[in-house]
């Protein structure tokens, strides 16, 4: 009886110590890139967000791609951080770093929240970046180097990457063209058999 009294004891104080770690390794944020597809020629935005921030003041990252697939146009601040202070306008300094469409890296884009508290949590979009795909292909959307509140832990990344497809390769026959093509080889058939058909005397 003590030592299933001990058990149960032991068991609850375990689940009370481990309960904690459990919730706040659930509640770490996250910064992430999308899946997106195109098609050759398209100018599109890669949304970089966050989800899951609490008091975020800062953060930073380097962003790799394929140069051969996607070219880098423009990046822009997203609406997270700003929608947050009552103070200044605006209430963040925000770089958009330097593009490299030769090696394929954007590298260095950061910000950071300079206004009262409340300091900005939740989840929302940190940062659009303009691409224009090139050619058709997979490119992958790396994170690298990234940075909340001056720390590189205590987070996770989730990369993305960009299907390039061109129209001219994937274009298939419209249901029309199938449904005409089925129609005239239809005509043709029930041609051929009127003409071999017998004809019955009375």
């Amino acid at each position: 009886m003590v030592k299933r009294t001990l058990l149960v004891a032991l068991s609850f104080a375990l689940l009370v110590i481990l309960t904690p770690a459990f919730v706040q390794a659930q509640a770490e944020p996250v910064v992430s890139a999308p899946f997106v597809t195109v098609g050759v020629g398209d100018t599109f935005t890669i949304p970089v967000r966050i989800t899951g921030a609490t008091d975020l003041t800062s953060w930073q990252f380097d962003l790799a791609f394929d140069p051969t697939l996607v070219q880098a146009n423009s990046v822009t601040e997203g609406p997270f951080m700003l929608s947050f202070g009552t103070t200044l306008s605006p209430p963040t300094t925000f770089s958009p770093g330097i593009i490299d469409n030769t090696a394929g890296l954007i590298s260095l884009v950061t910000d950071s929240f300079i206004d009262l508290p409340p300091n900005p949590s939740g989840s929302g979009v940190l940062v659009n970046i303009e691409f224009t795909a090139l050619a058709s292909g997979v490119s992958p959307l790396t994170l690298s180097n990234v940075f909340l509140n001056l720390s590189d832990q205590g987070f996770g990344t989730v990369n993305g990457h960009t299907v390039t497809l061109d129209p001219a390769i994937t274009a298939i026959p419209t249901l029309t063209e199938w449904g005409m093509a089925a129609l005239i080889l239809l005509i043709g058939i029930m041609s051929i058999y009127s003409l071999k058909r017998p004809s019955i005397s009375p």
